[in-house]
């Protein structure tokens, strides 16, 4: 079950450079933490009880880096995560539904997360992600 929009993921060519507008506004932008299973850098921006995070391909030749190279942009929305109860149960019904699944299984993320991405055809092109998390994302 979905309990809420845990975060939403801005592609960035830098994290650095992109953590400026977010401080000017306010928002406290949380450690660089790399995740392996991505070949990503990542940091988290508590916005209420949500989350923006960062994600800087750590690999310029990966398909997150062609895909932000593609728009000619330092940043663009690339997706939307919900939280969920359960991972494993709500990719079996999902699977069950006859969904796509970019994840068949879920996998490590960022803030001790459990994650899965849905086909963007799912979502009929938004790129929708699951997490399951223990606890929410601390700062400090």
């Amino acid at each position: 079950m979905i309990s809420k929009i845990d975060h939403i993921g801005i592609l960035v060519d830098d994290i650095e450079t992109n953590r400026e507008l977010f401080e000017l506004l306010g928002l406290g932008v949380g450690n660089v933490e790399h995740v392996p299973a991505f070949g990503v850098d990542i940091a988290f921006i508590r916005v209420g009880e949500s989350l923006i995070e960062l994600v800087e391909p750590v690999d310029r030749d990966s398909g997150l880096a062609a895909t932000l190279d593609a728009t000619q942009q330092s940043a663009l929305i690339h997706h939307v995560a919900f939280r969920v109860d359960d991972i494993e149960t709500e990719l079996q019904h999902l699977r069950d539904a006859g969904v796509p699944l970019a994840d068949e299984e879920s996998r490590p993320g960022a803030g001790d997360a459990c994650v899965a991405f849905l086909d963007r055809r799912a979502g009929n092109g938004v790129r929708i992600e699951l997490v399951e998390r223990e606890t929410d994302v601390v700062f400090g």
